[in-house]
This record gives structure tokens, sequence and C-alpha cells, in this order.
């Protein structure tokens, strides 16, 4: 199922809600899975149920980008 364009607006706009926690270009790091500790820029929303996932793309080598679960990042201020 796509992502509601409402969601995906208030995304790119820097908004954050209690359902997707994240807006683009936040720096986020991965807290499990093989991923672990990586530390990336969330890109986009590519789905929302059963809970959000984020394209997210890593600031360090190995490059390429990764669809990683909300419940599995961390917002880094």
């Amino acid at each position: 199922m796509p992502v509601p364009q409402e969601i995906d607006d208030q995304f790119v706009s820097g908004i954050r809600t209690d359902r997707v926690r994240f807006a683009l270009n936040d720096s986020v790091r991965v807290l499990s899975g093989p991923h672990k500790d990586r530390v990336a820029a969330a890109i986009s929303v590519v789905a929302i149920e059963p809970e959000p996932i984020y394209l997210v793309e890593p600031g360090s080598p190995p490059y390429g980008d990764l669809e990683i679960q909300q419940s599995c990042l961390e917002l880094l201020l």
C-alpha cells in the first residue's frame, strides 16, 4: 500500500508526528539488526503499516540505501 500523500508531505516539510517520528534528512542511528550503530539520513517513508519503514542513506561506507523500521531507529540531535 502506498504512503498517503499527506504523510509524505509532512515528512518532506519536516513535520514529525506520533505516528511518523522522523522527517526528511533527520540524522538517525540504527538500533538493532545487521546495520546496528550505523548513522544515516532519513530520505523517505516507504511504508506506513504495520509500522513506518524509512529509506535511510548511510553517512559512511559501505554506502547503499537501507529500509529500516521506525522501531529500529533513534533520532540524533
